[in-house]
Formats: structure tokens, sequence, C-alpha cells
């Protein structure tokens, strides 16, 4: 399966096909996708900014550049790179502080104008996003996700921003025959036990939710937070969603296989007997080929994965 760098130079697009190593992040809670990857380039290669990673023709990234150094070593020339995606600009990018009123996904983009970004064209209309000092475009979005619908946002290739889960049935089909591992992970490093939060006039522990995972664990872990004016109307709802963000990534099944077969965030995905959406996918490249793992996470914002049997 071919993996193919390349980019615009000059005017010339340049194309590096022989892959050392390579890895390609991207996860549903993250922003942006995470490329770290070293190619064999010719003596004279320029320095790559924005680039596009293809495996087997099919784009999985298109980013800038973050570090890129060609260096010389046993008479080889190697580009390496560290890059994000364009989403990146999602965490780079200030909204205005204040209420914004009547907020809708395309009010949110169109702030700014953003290369290389698309989102999802959506319905539902908030009635209010609150913006404190030096929050970041992504953070907004998280809140207006939220509010119309108790969901999280994410991102598809090459840069599309969603606020609406996937629901298509055709399903990706995992190859058992190259399955290498499967895994169960837990990840209980950001959860909280409860979170009390205070009264507008600053009346300490006005409002208290516990999280029942959490309890379930023994895990005590108390937040105190001053009354969120994002939830001013509803301030159950301050306390639910800073216990959902707590859980995220709460449990996951993992599958690795030999090869990439096209999936992406949120896509439905089959192996054997499981059935579920993907949450999080790595994909690593080196001389010995290509490998991905899938994660499929079941937490506030993700169902929980459907099987009837896979070792």
């Amino acid at each position: 399966m071919r993996v193919q760098l390349s980019w615009e130079s000059g005017g010339e697009t340049v194309s590096l096909d022989r892959c050392l190593r390579l890895s390609l992040l991207r996860d549903r809670y993250q922003p942006f996708s995470v490329l770290r990857a070293e190619f064999a380039a010719e003596a004279d290669c320029p320095l790559p900014l924005g680039l596009t990673l293809t495996v087997g023709g099919q784009t999985v990234f298109c980013g800038l550049a973050r570090e890129a150094a060609l260096r010389r070593e046993n008479g080889q020339t190697i580009l390496s790179v560290h890059a994000r995606s364009y989403s990146e600009a999602l965490t780079r990018n200030q909204l205005q502080p204040g209420i914004h009123a009547d907020v809708t996904l395309d009010s949110l983009m169109t702030a700014y104008a953003l290369p290389h970004m698309t989102y999802e064209a959506v319905t539902g209309t908030v009635g209010y996003i609150y913006v404190r000092e030096h929050t970041a475009l992504w953070d907004a979005v998280i809140a207006y996700a939220y509010k119309r619908a108790r969901a999280f946002p994410y991102l598809r290739v090459p840069n599309l921003l969603c606020v609406s889960p996937q629901t298509g049935t055709d399903a990706v089909i995992l190859p058992e025959n190259r399955l290498l591992r499967t895994a169960d992970i837990t990840d209980t490093g950001g959860m909280v036990s409860r979170v009390e939060m205070a009264e507008l006039d600053g009346t300490p522990s006005r409002f208290v939710m516990d999280n029942p995972e959490a309890v379930r664990r023994n895990i005590v872990r108390v937040k105190q937070i001053p009354f969120d004016r994002q939830f001013a109307s509803s301030p159950g709802d301050a306390l639910a969603f800073r216990i959902a963000l707590s859980n995220r990534r709460l449990l996951a099944r993992e599958v690795t296989y030999a090869g990439y077969c096209g999936e992406d965030i949120g896509d439905l995905l089959r192996c054997g007997g499981l059935a579920a959406r993907a949450g999080r996918i790595l994909i690593t490249a080196d001389g010995s080929g290509i490998t991905t793992a899938v994660r499929f996470y079941e937490d506030s914002f993700c169902g929980q994965p459907q099987e009837s049997g896979i070792s």
C-alpha cells in the first residue's frame, strides 16, 4: 500500500513515497490530527509548509508543518516532519469576549476565514454562547454542540468539523485475517467525582452533582467552580457538562490490524462480531508495512459498542 507525502513548492508539486516511518493520530476529542513522519528524499528537496498525506491513494491528512528538517546521514537524505492538520486553527483563534446571541455553527465558523477548513451544514440555533476572555473558537464550538444536542464536536478528513453523529449504516469491514491484537482500555485520568458550583452571588457549593461513574470506582475528586454564565438559565447543565467532559474516553475497545481500510472518525466499523463507530485512529508505518489501531469509545458522548463475540 503506497504512502505518499506531497506539497507545493515554487509552483510545482513535490512528492515523496519512500516512507521510513510514520505516525498519524486522529481522535474524536482532539481538534487536530498529529503527523510525525520520515521520508527518504533528494539532497535538494525543499522544506515543506502545507502538507498532504495519502495512504493507498486516499487522503488522510492535510495540514501545516510545525517543524521540518532535512538531514543527511549514512549517505541518505531524510526529510522529517512534525505537522498538525489545518483544523488546529480552531484552537489558535479567539472570539470576542461577551455574550454572542442566536448562535449557529455557521456564525461561529465565519467569524474568521480559516483556510482549508469546512464544516457540517446543520440547522439549529443556540440562544447564546458566553465567551470568556481568551476563549478559543474550539471551546465555543464545544459549547454550541453541547447546548444544541448534548454532543461533542469532532473532525473528519481532511478538515471537516462535525457536531452531529454519523448515522450511515454502510460499514467499513476490518479484515479478521489481518487482526493483530485487541485490547480493552479504561482511562479515568480526567474523571471528577463531584462538581460543586457557587451561586451567582458567590455563595459556595450552591449547586452540586455527583458522577456515578466515579462513585462506582471509589474515585474522590471534587471540583469547585464559580457560577457558570454559559448555563445561567440551567445551572444543572453546567454540572452535567463538566461530568460528561471528565468521562471522555472512559472505556474503549481497541482493534489493531495490518494495513489500512480507509476508515474515518465516526465511521461504522465491523470486525468479526464487533460493530462500533471509530473514536480514535492511529496509523503507523515503517519498513515492515502499515498498521492501524482503532479505538471505539464508550462514554458520555459515545454509545456502547455492539458485539457478539470478538476475541
